[in-house]
């Protein structure tokens, strides 16, 4: 924002406009406050008042305007200052008024809204000369280095002699010799330009005064249509949208001239670096057609604009800038009882206590999924939830999102959706805290993508339904906060034919925690296959033939509580598991024929645990001392060594 020294204004040392102004109706309300029209009880001259309030300290935005309008106001097209104000009031909070030129003409969005409610189209001519005048002011700002951020239609002021100015410097910045461009994502989302919302997601990302060129150009849609592009969507999706699609136009560009649309199309160029400048665009063709007619167009527009007043036809509209400061949302959903929404971004204010709340709604009405946008957000319920048969993978294939409650499965069809019918490859993201739910939701969208994919071969289907349990056995482990935490990451990769049609899957990991193996902090153990197989081999009686004790654990698989025997002896969730990884081996490929290629992988594991166990001196020190190498490496490469995997699985270990 504008340089900001704390002294620059101080409240105790401003008069109290009682003693200058008095009020004398309502304008409009702006983004922090209302507007309102003041008469001078000396002169009774009339003038415009921005009330912000309750205020008791000055921030930086309300510096930077009241910076720029002190220094920068001297230029017939960016609107007159007349001062500052503050009215204390201990018990409400203080009001500070900024003191402005009245522009009675009201914006040039009342002014063309208007009239295409009376079925009329602005004048090209009168375009032209409105987009002059604000190309003018914006040359002014930008000769000294301010960005606006914020131009649209509501923010051109019109006055009765048809004057145009610009006004509401909130988020303007001030650049410098050092910092000639800005990283920050602040405007009205409609307007806003690719390169400002950008900074949003990428944080070394910059942008230059341009942004007010591509804002100027929406500015001129909407003189055109009433309307900004993408005006029918919620905010937060068109912030989506704006640096995904291709530049916008006019809703019906053979209705207007060739030069008007070449005007914007240049205005609307995304790569802002090949975007010409407010001085380059005064010289353009459309622009041009108003130097020299400044009074006969401006006797136009004020003629047009005592009409339209006369009528009674200026219709009022306000587009919320981005991160306003409104907080009652909250508390009127509290008092009004609001009933609960499937997609956060459709409320009227997005922030986090608004979004607590309604999760937090949803989640005690077991509504564990809620979409924000393209996100969806799911909470763990802690409990099992009859929501993901086979009958719900039908309810949710090929349909409108909108035509189900929130699911994962829907987030699952959408990919698949989308890779169908543009024949792009589709990525989901999952992520969240230790214990959030993530392994699960993994397991849920590979379930429901091979349910899309019609894999008829149930060999192939139990294979991509097995591969993820399994990888998770060798990967997974409980810690203290989590009984079954991921202690790497993965990436899984599903292949299609172009007709949809499921091929096959493959999993990747990275960052294993390969250290546990050797060593666990309390309460934690090592990854969950050796205990699978240690309570396995002994409820099989078949500890003794891997020459493994049977009265104490290996030593890798003990704690210090010395309970890891009792809890394999009792736990019959290790004795299930290990058969069911036994079914997952067979089902990719190992055989339980000891010798075979293919051979037994739990004989390998044993065979581990057996090495581990050996000596009294630790096998890792022995290996570790001779070579140099770290635990973990010597780890890697005994489990390396001793399994015997098929060409089309991978050994993590």
């Amino acid at each position: 924002f504008f340089p900001y020294h704390s002294s620059m204004i101080g409240l105790q040392t401003l008069a109290d406009p009682s003693d200058t102004w008095e009020i004398v109706e309502t304008i409009g309300k702006g983004t922090y406050g209302k507007v309102y029209k003041v008469s001078n009880k000396k002169d009774g001259s009339q003038a415009a008042v921005k009330v912000l309030d309750p205020i008791s300290d000055v921030d930086e935005e309300i510096e930077a305007e009241y910076s720029i309008l002190q220094s920068l106001s001297n230029h017939p097209n960016v609107v007159q200052f007349y001062g500052i104000y503050y009215k204390a009031d201990l018990k409400a909070g203080g009001q500070l008024w900024l003191v402005l030129e009245l522009c009675n003409g009201g914006s040039v969005t009342d002014l063309v809204r208007g009239l295409l409610k009376r079925g009329h189209c602005m004048d090209e001519a009168l375009i032209a000369y409105i987009l002059y005048g604000a190309l003018l002011g914006l040359q002014h700002l930008h000769n000294n280095r301010i960005i606006h951020r914020d131009v649209k239609g509501n923010n051109i002021l019109l006055t009765t002699e048809g004057g145009i100015k610009l006004v509401d410097f909130g988020v303007s910045a001030q650049l410098t010799n050092t910092r000639l461009r800005r990283n920050t994502s602040v405007g009205t989302p409609f307007w806003m330009a690719p390169e400002v919302i950008a900074c949003d997601q990428q944080f070394d990302y910059s942008y230059d005064i341009r942004c007010d060129v591509w804002s100027l150009g929406i500015t001129a849609i909407e003189l055109g249509d009433g309307e900004p592009p993408m005006s029918d969507l919620h905010p937060v999706k068109a912030l989506y949208k704006i640096p995904r699609n291709p530049p916008p136009t006019l809703l019906q560009p053979d209705k207007w001239c060739r030069g008007f649309n070449h005007f914007i199309s240049q205005c609307l160029i995304k790569d802002f670096e090949r975007r010409p400048s407010v001085t380059h665009l005064l010289e353009h063709p459309f622009i041009k057609q108003a130097h020299g007619k400044d009074i006969t167009l401006q006797k136009q527009l004020a003629h047009l604009i005592e009409t339209q007043q006369q009528d009674g036809s200026v219709e009022k509209t306000r587009h919320e800038r981005l991160c306003t400061r409104k907080r009652h949302h909250l508390r009127a959903s509290e008092e009004g009882g609001q009933d609960m929404t499937d997609d956060l971004v459709s409320l009227e204010f997005l922030d986090e206590e608004t979004i607590i709340y309604h999760l937090q709604k949803r989640y005690s009405e077991l509504q564990v999924y809620t979409y924000v946008g393209d996100i969806l957000i799911a909470l763990n319920p802690f409990q099992d939830l009859n929501i993901y048969s086979p009958e719900f993978s039908k309810l949710y294939h090929g349909v409108k999102r909108c035509s189900n409650p929130p699911h994962i499965f829907a987030t699952a069809d959408a990919a698949y959706q989308g890779m169908v019918t543009f024949s792009k490859d589709q990525c989901i993201i999952i992520s969240g805290e230790s214990g959030a739910g993530k392994t699960e939701s993994a397991h849920l969208i590979v379930q429901h993508l091979t349910y899309l994919g019609k894999a008829n071969n149930r060999v192939l289907r139990e294979k991509i339904l097995q591969v993820n349990p399994l990888v998770e056995a060798f990967g997974n482990a409980c810690t203290a906060i989590n009984d079954n935490s991921s202690r790497f990451g993965k990436y899984l990769e599903m292949k299609f034919t172009p007709t949809g049609a499921v091929m096959g899957a493959k999993i990747s990991e990275y960052l294993l925690e390969k250290s546990r193996v050797i060593q666990q902090a309390v309460r934690e153990k090592s990854f969950h296959i050796f205990y699978y197989i240690y309570a396995g081999l002994y409820h099989q009686k078949q500890l003794a033939e891997y020459k493994l004790p049977e009265n104490k654990p290996p030593r890798y698989i003990a704690n210090e509580e010395g309970n890891i025997m009792q809890d394999i002896i009792t736990n019959s969730l290790y004795r299930e598991q290990f058969e069911a990884i036994q079914h997952c081996f067979r089902s990719i490929g190992f055989t339980d024929e000891v010798g075979n290629t293919n051979s037994s992988a739990h004989d390998s594991l044993a065979m581990c645990l057996r090495v581990l166990n050996l000596t009294e001196l630790d096998p890792a020190a022995q290996y570790c001392a001779c070579t140099g190498a770290s635990p973990c490496t010597f780890v890697t490469h005994l489990c390396a060594m001793s399994l015997t995997w098929p060409a089309h699985v991978r050994c993590y270990l």
